[in-house]
């Protein structure tokens, strides 16, 4: 049965709240009485249902009509970020992240309302999507959220990714630890703190730091993809000291619990280049290229074409 449009958008009337979730955040959506799309169903029953095509539908409807109309502006946004997490193709995925934004940050001209803080989050997580080159106003939307008094669970883990893109590791660091010590922190999520924390440590050096959180991601994950990224990450601390062995001691963990890697055989040949090994460091290299043919660091170092 197609939803009629009826009394959809009302005049914002009361302070109760609607409450929904975006990314497995709760969030105060807006302060509103009576948003019915007809008689028996209101905008909170069908997010509550997961039917963001609906609200994105019928939110663009209503802007057609009216264009500056602040709840559809609203309502368009969170639903188009909702819609994009669910897209398979990064084209596809594109289209909705750009409607999220277009249609919040023309809300945030309209009016205020109280829910800037809400907007905010959700625009900075949307440029985070974007990739690197929209850090800074991913940064800047996030630090907005915070300091209207906005916090989603997965803010600060955004906040340090972010700050990392712009090489401001001190805050990124500081960001991801108060993410990782969150009591509402996944344990799904605490694999993928842990080595942000020590890449961020490892850019600015301080090795010390980087080792002990790799470390703790190889003691306590379950995950065995962390554990080897973990491990990688270690042997290039390890190197970047010049303590050989104990890099050596990484890559050869790696290649004995999870098989062959061009990757691992690339740092060990690299290994035995510094310890001026290169009988030894062609070995591995050669073995890197008959893992990977195309493995190209293994076959810049072999001047293969």
């Amino acid at each position: 049965m197609r939803l009629r449009r009826k009394r959809f958008f009302q005049t914002i009337a009361s302070a109760a709240c609607i409450t929904v979730l975006v990314s497995g955040v709760a969030i105060v959506m807006w302060h509103i009485r009576e948003n019915f799309i007809d008689d028996r169903i209101t905008a909170q029953d069908l997010w509550e249902n997961g039917s963001y095509q609906e609200i994105f539908d019928i939110s663009g409807e209503t802007l057609e009509e009216k264009p500056l109309d602040y709840e559809a502006l609203v309502l368009r946004g969170f639903s188009a970020y909702q819609l994009a997490l669910a897209q398979i193709t990064a084209p596809d995925k594109a289209v909705y992240i750009e409607e999220c934004i277009h249609s919040l940050r023309k809300a945030t001209l309209v009016k205020n309302s109280g829910m800037e803080g809400a907007i905010q989050y959700v625009l900075g997580k949307a440029y985070y999507s974007k990739g690197a080159e929209y850090a800074d106003l991913a940064v800047q939307s996030l630090e907005f959220a915070k300091q209207a008094g906005f916090f989603g669970d997965d803010m600060n883990e955004y906040l340090g990714i972010a700050y990392a893109a712009l090489r401001d590791y001190p805050l990124s660091v500081a960001a991801l630890t108060e993410a990782l010590n969150s009591p509402r922190m996944e344990e799904r999520l605490s694999d993928a703190l842990l080595l942000s924390i020590a890449n961020s440590y490892s850019a600015m050096d301080d090795f010390s730091m980087a080792s002990a959180y790799l470390m703790r991601c190889i003691d306590t994950s379950k995950d065995d993809a962390a554990k080897r990224r973990a491990r990688f990450a270690l042997g290039d601390v390890y190197f970047r000291q010049e303590d050989y062995s104990a890099a050596e001691g990484q890559y050869t963990t790696i290649l004995k619990d999870f098989g062959e890697s061009a990757e691992a055989h690339y740092w060990l040949g690299e290994i035995n280049a510094a310890r001026n090994n290169m009988i030894r460091a062609r070995a591995e290299w050669r073995r890197a290229v008959l893992v990977d043919p195309a493995h190209r660091s293994s076959r810049s170092r072999l001047a293969l074409r």
